[in-house]
């Protein structure tokens, strides 16, 4: 491929669309068996690295931690309704970023499981509080630790500065 020009192909088309911009047509050569893998623009898009940092992370999860009843997602509202005892389930959604609809249905799950209990507010009727019962309270505490050496882990290959701005860079995209 040593002839081929900068971001061509070999056995590409160049093609043109109805407004003249220039786009890549069906590649004809048949790929050898060792040949590096192109990932184009992928590695410049950031929902594409938000995804395999994410992908990664996951399956360090599902390693250290396996996926028993406490997967990541139902970790994080524990450790919210651990902070914030009788808190509503909008604002759960609110702060982990997760519709009305799906978090009824991990309300429930967690419920069912005896995790979670739903208190109806004795100011507004309208409003259930969550808690934590015992339950819930002792399989966030077994994992805490788990998760904190796996955060530890993950967080090494940075120095404090660079994990905070990295943190600060992460959250400024949805806040």
């Amino acid at each position: 491929m040593a002839g081929v020009a900068a971001g061509e192909r070999a056995g590409s088309v160049a093609v043109t669309n109805g407004r003249g911009a220039r786009r890549r047509g069906a590649i004809t050569a048949e790929r050898s068996a060792d040949a590096t893998v192109d990932l184009g623009c992928l590695p410049r898009l950031l929902g594409f690295n938000l995804r395999r940092a994410h992908q990664c992370s996951w399956r360090q999860y599902a390693a250290a931690i396996g996926e028993q009843e406490l997967r990541p997602g139902l970790f994080g509202l524990l450790v919210l309704v651990e902070a914030n005892p009788g808190i509503a389930q909008f604002e759960l959604g609110t702060h982990l970023g997760i519709d009305k609809a799906s978090i009824v249905a991990l309300l429930d799950r967690l419920e069912k499981s005896g995790m979670l209990a739903r208190r109806r507010c004795t100011r507004d009727r309208r409003r259930q509080g969550i808690y934590l019962t015992e339950r819930g309270a002792s399989a966030l505490n077994a994992q805490l630790a788990e998760v904190r050496a796996l955060e530890r882990r993950m967080a090494s290959r940075y120095s404090r500065a660079e994990f905070a701005q990295l943190l600060g860079l992460l959250q400024r995209l949805y806040t």
